[in-house]
């Protein structure tokens, strides 16, 4: 499909001055107005030929008196001509980390450009990369603002005494809640349906903010990409058996994706089921047995991970059963000398030498999306700020859990989720993930839904055929763009 765009720079101040700039208390009278970057275009997305508005504006978040703690930044794609504000739905998307911009959102996935990537993983990428029309934008169905938290994008931390306020859990929400207070009013979208899109850590984030926003600007709907809400099931601590367990059909993907899996398993897709099924039943029985268990019993159960895995039952008798997600990377392609990707299992590379490092070949991906993001800021946006766009956050080690353990693994925010969709009747959940990401599996995601106090009628669960940016493969992007449509398109909350 073929998109063309249209780009005409407008001044900061027809929009810039009122976009973000919503401090409470006033600003001091000296200080500059917030600043904005406005462009005009035009685009047709999922068939759909509009015109639409493109701004980078600013927002100040302040302290109780008045002073500036940070400066962030948002990427707004509004659809011009639309009569009916009211019911247009506003998705707001963000990345994770904590510490990560929006670009891999913003130039991977729902932009109105998106870096074109090779589709075959084992294909080189080398410059000069190319940002191109992305008809699988969702501007057709609703207006786009991507978040760059503090320290991200263009967002700054403006007074380093605040750092440890913000760099927590609860810090990072308030902010970026505080930042779609100010969007939804500066537009006048309070009886807009609102929707967040969060990724990866961006999920627990979402929930976060959510939580946040319930009593005066409550979303109707979250989007979990790449799900970390119950990690202690997707990290495998030691001892905790259901991290084993779940994360089965991941594994059992990425070996069927590189031929190892038992030939009869022709669909990736009945091979996922039968490994979730028989992780959840036969094999966690007997991780539960330990010792108990019979020689007879342990070699059945090794014999069926060969299959679904393909590594040796020998393997599995030699270890207890089991293997990490980490390990698994580096054994499944060993006779080639090669591993697997981290974030994607599709992607191959050599292996390290001894002692060295492993390797995550699915990171190749990261050069060409930070460079055509800065390409798409510097040109169709129009932005000149004079401070570098940063993919991360230099201080992003500084964040604070809280907690002296592990915060993916002790943090109960499943629980958040739950209290928060039974206090809202009519807030949605979907959940989507890659089938061959190593990090946050297909199996955590159905575990939360099966174990949280999660009301299944508002919940679907979606999963691509990719990695933890399932985006990269055009083909998972479609079904992603098909699935958030008709989620966008479901029933709101009612507005008072």
């Amino acid at each position: 499909m073929r998109i063309a765009i249209m780009c005409m720079k407008l001044g900061a101040a027809a929009i810039g001055g009122l976009l973000l700039a919503m401090p409470s208390p006033a600003a001091p009278a000296d200080e500059p107005a917030p600043r904005a970057f406005v462009t005009r275009h035009r685009g047709v997305f999922n068939g759909v030929e509009l015109a639409y508005t493109a701004t980078v504006g600013e927002f100040v978040q302040r302290d109780a008196e008045g002073k500036a703690i940070a400066r962030l930044f948002a990427t707004s794609y509004l659809r011009e001509g639309v009569e009916d504000r009211d019911s247009r739905p506003v998705l707001f998307l963000w990345n994770g980390g904590p510490g990560a911009a929006s670009l891999w959102l913003h130039v991977g996935a729902f932009g109105p450009r998106r870096a074109e990537l090779p589709q075959d993983p084992d294909a080189g990428i080398a410059p000069p990369y190319r940002l191109v029309p992305n008809g699988h934008s969702l501007l057709d169905v609703a207006d786009l603002v991507f978040v760059d938290p503090v320290g991200t994008g263009f967002s700054r931390l403006e007074d380093e005494s605040k750092l440890k306020d913000i760099y927590t859990p609860t810090g990072d929400a308030k902010s970026v809640a505080e930042l779609i207070r100010a969007w939804v009013r500066a537009h006048g979208r309070e009886r807009s349906p609102r929707f967040a899109l969060g990724e990866s850590y961006g999920t627990i984030r979402a929930v976060l903010v959510a939580d946040e926003l319930k009593q005066d600007l409550p979303l109707d709907g979250i989007y979990l990409f790449g799900q970390g809400i119950n990690l202690v099931e997707t990290t495998q601590r030691a001892g905790n058996i259901v991290g084993y367990a779940t994360n089965l059909p991941a594994l059992a993907a990425i070996a069927w994706y590189h031929g190892r899996a038992h030939p009869h398993y022709r669909d990736v897709s009945r091979l996922i089921e039968e490994a979730w099924s028989f992780g959840m039943k036969d094999y966690l029985s007997a991780l539960a047995k330990g010792d108990a268990l019979t020689a007879r019993e342990r070699r059945r159960i090794a014999r069926r991970l060969e299959e679904m895995t393909g590594l040796g039952a020998q393997y599995y008798l030699d270890n207890g059963l089991v293997i990490t997600k980490q390990r698994f990377r580096g054994e499944i392609l060993k006779d080639r000398g090669q591993v697997v990707g981290f974030y994607d299992g599709r992607y191959t590379a050599p292996a390290a030498a001894a002692g060295e490092p492993m390797p995550d070949p699915s990171m190749k991906i990261r050069e060409p999306f930070v460079a055509l993001a800065r390409e798409q800021f510097a040109g169709a946006l129009a932005v000149t700020l004079g401070d570098e766009y940063r993919p991360g956050d230099p201080a992003a080690s500084q964040f604070d859990w809280g907690v002296p353990a592990h915060p993916f693994s002790d943090y109960d925010y499943a629980g958040t989720l739950s209290r928060l969709m039974q206090s809202q009747s009519c807030l949605r959940l979907a959940i989507g993930t890659g089938i061959y990401d190593t990090t946050t599996t297909v199996g955590p995601a159905r575990y939360l839904v099966a174990r949280s106090a999660l009301p299944r009628e508002r919940v679907v669960l979606f999963q691509y055929e990719g990695g933890h940016m399932a985006y990269s493969n055009e083909a998972a992007l479609a079904a992603m763009a098909r699935d958030v449509r008709a989620w966008l398109g479901g029933p709101s909350c009612p507005r008072p």
